[in-house]
């Protein structure tokens, strides 16, 4: 192989170990998802004090932010939709197993038009 293969097999190998790692929180390998919550992460934080809005509103604020003209992300609880964002006050963090954000795309693919038009945080509790 000449030089110019072995930078171009260098680069190609640290562009991969670059994007491998995108995304991983650093902490015993615990990969982080920006649309994705877990039961796990939200007690590492803490977080699991209190209602599922204020786990997601420390955690992943930007679901909570207006997507759109003014139009926030719909709830939906063990795909069942249960309203705006308000609804996410009924429940403790503690009971969750996941909630997941999906983007107008995903939510449209998912849920068809109960999705909207800003989004869905769909939140899954864990079985009593």
């Amino acid at each position: 192989m000449t030089i110019k293969h072995h930078l171009f097999l260098a680069a190609a190998i640290a562009v991969g170990v670059g994007c491998s790692s995108a995304g991983a929180s650093g902490e015993a390998g615990m990969i982080r998802r920006s649309s994705m919550l877990t039961a796990e992460e939200i007690a590492k934080a803490h977080a699991d004090l209190n209602t599922a809005y204020d786990a997601v509103a420390r955690l992943r604020p930007n679901w909570l932010a207006p997507h759109g003209a003014n139009a926030y992300a719909k709830v939906f609880v063990n795909g069942q939709p249960t309203g705006e964002l308000a609804s996410l006050r009924q429940f403790q963090a503690f009971y969750v197993a996941s909630i997941r954000y999906y983007d107008v795309t995903e939510s449209t693919a998912r849920f068809g038009v109960r999705g909207g038009d800003a989004g869905v945080i769909d939140v899954t509790l864990r079985s009593p």
